[in-house]
């Protein structure tokens, strides 16, 4: 059995829940939260696989992981849901050329929709770099660079030098398809109901 399969161990949803339960999960988020551990652990699992590194050997290193996983998963929730309660302003960063037009909230959805999806075959082609789309997701929370390193244990400054790479990389390919003169700032694309889900399934 690989460990993919051993998810379905009984034990190992019963860690995972104990876990965000003891590090402030709502007990009405649980099951929700406990869908969001599996899939970064089914993630985390891939990513061992492409570097070529080791994968938990038996049940107990792969509840180990879990563990990890699921106290970074609740731990996060805490911060970003304290990020969003004050309620802090969204900017663009300077990288961001194309001014965001008064009525954004409103742009046809087709057209944030393509966006998104040319964002999420960037993705899919591996030119994103690693972690992307979980920075992402803290900058659609307004979680602050160093918010972000923290809930991913790396230093602020590949928090920084990464989310810039994306906006690089997102924009270049943006100019190749002719849709820079309408483009939604990334932190707003990414912002949008479901992106992030959408994103983590291509990567």
């Amino acid at each position: 059995m690989n460990p993919a399969q051993w998810l379905a161990d009984a034990g190992v949803e019963k860690i995972i829940c104990k876990t965000l339960r003891v590090h402030g999960t709502p007990a009405q988020d649980i099951e929700d939260a406990r869908q969001d551990v599996y899939v970064k652990v089914l993630v985390a699992l891939k990513q061992l696989a492409l570097q070529q590194k080791a994968a938990p050997a038996d049940l107990e290193e792969l509840k180990a992981l879990c563990v990890q996983v699921a106290h970074r998963h609740a731990i996060s929730a805490l911060r970003k849901a304290a990020v969003r309660a004050r309620d802090i302003a969204a900017e663009c960063e300077p990288d961001e050329l194309a001014p965001l037009t008064p009525h954004a909230a409103q742009r046809d959805p087709v057209d944030a929709g393509r966006q998104l999806e040319v964002l999420a075959q960037l993705f899919r082609d591996g030119k994103m770099p690693p972690g992307g789309v979980d920075i992402l997701e803290g900058v659609a929370s307004r979680c602050t660079h160093e918010e972000i390193a923290l809930d991913l244990d790396i230093e602020e400054h590949l928090v920084k030098s990464r989310l810039f790479q994306m906006r690089k990389v997102y924009r270049r390919r943006l100019e190749q398809l002719g849709l820079v003169s309408n483009v939604t700032p990334l932190h707003v694309l990414v912002s949008a109901p479901g992106a992030i889900e959408v994103l983590r399934t291509a990567s």
